[in-house]
């Protein structure tokens, strides 16, 4: 609040919601000078160590009175406000009294409206190519592919909208069998896995990941690179991806947190698996998808492949992603072996979105 009374100030009102907590995060990354007032009491942003002074409502008659006194006190040059009604009343109230006070961005309301409509622009660019990997296929419709792109959008995650096209594509091809997915971080594939998986009725979801940081470095990366690691939360990582998991928790998912190697030795010798909700989950053995996403090392990427793909049905496909990577290349070396060394029983094999997209005859 002392860093209010000094150079240009931006004032939340109201400080109420997550949306104004959000707002106040950045701005104090950035170093600029913040306010917070609401009318009503709210612990979300006091809970985050942020002081919120107190305005009368919009609609008091003593409204104008302390929020001119207000700026009397502090150098407001800017007002972020995140409740539409509140947005207009003030951009109309700061007109009328012809502050110095800028607005910041768009109304909520229009700025929702906009946000859909580059959602619908983003996956309108995509569904030809989604249906030209569908094969002819039946293919996911405008609102789906919209749907997706909004859910996997709330997931932190490095799979771009190419890779995730073409994998929404691909799945109409998918023969019956298990969808397994090596490396799952916070959930962006295994989410849109789980998700196509249900559509086109494929089977269960076997998600493989130790969150460990052992098993996280990967060593023929740069030493800079490998540091990173120590960046993660472990618990968060695991704690996040079940949280981003649950909108489809359709009882046909599970999770293995171990090494791929050991995951693979539990997954042949056994068929039942307890899902996130305890529910038994029963596989086939036989695996009709797989996406290859863990520890990018040239000797673990070749355990992956020398272990999972032993268990492919006839016609399924291997995502091997990262095959296109800037800080090393496991995956591309191991890649190239499977076109040279698989050649005759490889179908259809693609590059898209740094992934090598191979289906299998």
């Amino acid at each position: 609040m002392d860093n209010a009374k000094q150079g240009n100030v931006t004032l939340i009102f109201p400080a109420v919601d997550q949306l104004a907590l959000d707002y106040l995060t950045a701005a104090q990354h950035r170093a600029e000078s913040t306010l917070c007032a609401a009318s009503v009491k709210s612990d979300l942003l006091a809970s985050n160590g942020a002081e919120v002074l107190h305005l009368p409502s919009i609609y008091a008659e003593d409204f104008s009175h302390h929020f001119l006194n207000l700026l009397h006190t502090y150098p407001v040059r800017r007002l972020y406000s995140p409740v539409s009604s509140v947005y207009d009343f003030m951009q109309r109230f700061i007109n009328t009294h012809q502050l110095q006070i800028e607005m910041v961005g768009q109304s909520p309301i229009r700025q929702q409206v906009q946000q859909h409509r580059q959602l619908m622009a983003r996956a309108s660019r995509l569904l030809e190519f989604v249906e030209l990997c569908a094969a002819g296929k039946q293919a996911l419709s405008l609102i789906e592919v919209a749907g997706v792109l909004r859910q996997v959008s709330l997931i932190y995650g490095e799979s771009n909208d190419d890779k995730l096209a073409a994998l929404m594509g691909i799945a109409s091809t998918v023969v019956d069998g298990d969808v397994i997915e090596i490396g799952s971080l916070m959930g962006r594939s295994a989410f849109v896995l789980s998700y196509l998986a249900m559509k086109y009725n494929v089977g269960p979801l076997l998600t493989v990941d130790p969150w460990g940081r052992e098993q996280a470095i990967q060593t023929d990366s740069t030493i800079s690179f490998q540091a990173l690691v120590d960046d993660w939360d472990f618990k968060v990582l695991s704690e996040g991806f079940y949280v981003n998991m649950v909108p489809f928790n359709r009882g046909q998912h599970a999770h293995l947190q171990l090494p791929s190697v050991a995951a693979f030795t539990e997954y042949a010798n056994k068929r039942d698996f307890s899902s996130p909700s305890n529910a038994s989950v029963n596989f086939s053995g036989k695996i009709s998808l797989i996406h290859i996403d863990g520890n990018h090392d040239f000797a673990r990427v070749q355990e992956d492949c020398a272990h999972w793909l032993t268990l492919l049905k006839p016609g399924a496909w291997l995502i091997l992603d990262d095959y296109i990577w800037a800080h090393g290349d496991g995956p591309y070396r191991i890649g190239n072996q499977l076109l040279v060394d698989r050649a005759k029983d490889i179908a259809l094999s693609f590059v898209c979105g740094k992934a090598l997209f191979i289906q299998f005859s």
